[in-house]
């Protein structure tokens, strides 16, 4: 069976013609009538992040048959969670989903000194902290709502088409079984370590990793964070990122990040760790 197949609106045409092979020469030739059928496009994105998500509600809201996988729905990613203003309205993100309006942004030098990045911004303006189990689940939730199939799934491989008239057959682990879905198309948003990026050889690129604690803060030190956000640099939080303390809801996101190493990054949490334990020594 020969296939070929069409695309448009969210709908796939394929046509279908018998085929029988001369075994010695392996020539082709078709029999029969062609069939034609009509069926909806079906399109798989990997990774329910904030890319995720709203990739698969833009493809469920176009009529394409979604499947959105997303191996740890409750897992809290460790993420600063500052949004620019613009991202509210271009995403339509609600208010209720904003924990800090911050309008006093403070980048601090190595040698102390600090530049307020809030004079950039309008009186009406501010910047958005959002906790990011809050706004992915948020995403998530609304990319269902459009007729995205939420897949609590964990995906092991991917089988690349070979040609056109193939699908992309994908792997994956759901409620310790193993499974597959063919599909026509796929997205993958699985982030820095993805497991699609590694089936279709995507090759090497630049990645990073970060590192961040929740901190609850008596009230009168939080106060001082109530709409204000900092963030470091220099080689004694990191040697090619930021540090940043991020004020949420009931306490401040204190992280770093940087683009080395996975052991270079373990080296500032003993730090911050055996800071912490001479401080409470010393109390």
């Amino acid at each position: 069976m020969r296939e070929a197949r069409l695309e448009w609106f969210g709908y796939v045409q394929r046509k279908c013609k018998r085929v029988v092979i001369e075994p010695q020469t392996g020539k082709e030739e078709e029999i029969g009538t062609e069939i034609s059928t009509v069926s909806k496009l079906q399109a798989a994105v990997i990774g329910g992040g904030p890319a995720g998500s709203s990739a698969a509600e833009a493809l469920a809201t176009g009529g394409v048959e979604t499947f959105l996988f997303e191996r740890s729905p409750t897992t809290t990613k460790p993420c600063g969670g500052a949004i620019p203003l613009c991202m509210l309205s271009e995403f339509s993100i609600p208010s209720h989903l904003i924990d800090r309006r911050v309008t006093q942004m403070r980048i601090i030098s190595p040698s102390s000194i600090v530049t307020d990045l809030s004079k950039t911004l309008k009186p009406h303006e501010f910047i958005a902290m959002l906790r990011r189990e809050v706004l992915d689940s948020f995403l998530r939730q609304r990319a269902e709502s459009s007729g995205t199939t939420l897949l609590k799934a964990l995906v092991t491989n991917l089988v690349v088409l070979t040609s056109t008239r193939e699908p992309y057959v994908i792997h994956y682990t759901m409620d310790n079984c193993q499974h597959q879905l063919a599909v026509d198309d796929i997205i993958g948003a699985d982030g820095a370590n993805s497991r699609l990026a590694k089936s279709i050889n995507a090759g090497n690129y630049t990645t990073a990793i970060a590192y961040q604690e929740r901190i609850k803060l008596p009230e009168d030190k939080m106060g001082y964070y109530e709409n204000v956000a900092e963030m470091y640099i220099g080689n004694d939080v990191s040697p090619d990122f930021y540090a940043w303390v991020f004020p949420k809801c009931d306490h401040v996101a204190v992280g770093t990040g940087m683009m080395c190493s996975k052991p270079y990054i373990k080296s500032f949490q003993v730090s911050k760790h055996e800071s912490n334990q001479r401080s409470k020594a010393e109390k």
